[in-house]
């Protein structure tokens, strides 16, 4: 598998109010292609929720693949509805040739919901992992969704938690981990995110991208989020990489972009 050399990354996130996307579903769509036609990166990444449905997606793919661009879109659709036993959203990955690749649903959110013999977390996550990984031009990639960080335990000395999951992640040459809204506990998610982006065994270089929404009105628990440096992150060679932000949040969405020569 060849070295990454030289990576153009965008991420784009969006303004959430008590959990809902402010901005409206077809104006979410029409900022991400306008980003990838301004900045045209290898890897465009959304935050969690940034396509409203797979009619959605469809329109994504379908002004995508008529753009004629080589950028990569990896996002997240809220009402997918493909498998309804699972919960809606799920992500996936748009070339630019319009096509897709399903990398599936959340398994879980939370360290404890890990570690829940009950909830099997672990065996249904190892059990996704075929579909988690999709080859995107010269480089693989592999998907995280969310809380799925958790499948990587402590701070001081972080560890997979799963075998499998450490060789299928560790195989691929970019780990992108968008999340709903921004996670706190910033300490243990850098050590994960450290782990994750690090550097094989036989030296490929290797980078992990995240990227949130913020909350402005209130969680659950009444508390707000501003744009912040760790909204979107990217590490590479299990260092955390300084980006530019090109879009502040003032009009609804964060755009930032890193051009890596690894």
């Amino acid at each position: 598998m060849p070295k990454l050399d030289h990576l153009e990354i965008g991420t784009i996130s969006f303004e959430r109010c008590e959990g809902k996307m402010v901005l409206p579903p077809n104006e979410r769509v029409r900022l991400i292609l306008a980003a990838v036609d301004a900045y045209r990166p290898d890897l465009l990444v959304t935050s969690g929720h940034a396509v409203h449905s797979l009619k959605h997606l469809d329109r994504l793919a379908e002004l995508h693949r008529e753009a004629g661009t080589d950028t990569a879109i990896i996002t997240e659709v809220l009402k997918d509805g493909v498998d309804p036993s699972l919960e809606s959203h799920a992500m996936w990955a748009v070339t630019g040739d319009g096509q897709r690749h399903r990398f599936g649903q959340q398994q879980f959110a939370r360290r404890g919901e890990v570690d829940d013999i009950a909830r099997d977390s672990i065996a249904k996550f190892e059990s996704a992992l075929p579909a988690r990984s999709v080859a995107l031009g010269n480089w693989n990639v592999f998907a995280l969704i969310c809380g799925e960080i958790n499948i990587i335990e402590g701070r001081v000395d972080p560890r997979y938690v799963s075998a499998a999951a450490e060789e299928a992640i560790m195989a691929a040459d970019v780990v992108i981990n968008p999340t709903h809204d921004r996670m706190g506990n910033a300490g243990t998610l850098d050590a994960k995110r450290r782990l994750l982006s690090r550097t094989s065994d036989d030296e490929r270089n290797r980078v992990y991208v995240s990227c949130s929404n913020w909350e402005v009105c209130g969680d659950s628990k009444g508390r707000t989020q501003n744009v912040t440096e760790t909204l979107h992150t990217v590490y590479a060679a299990g260092e955390k990489v300084a980006g530019e932000q090109l879009a502040d949040g003032a009009f609804g969405f964060v755009y930032r972009r890193w051009t890596l020569d690894l």
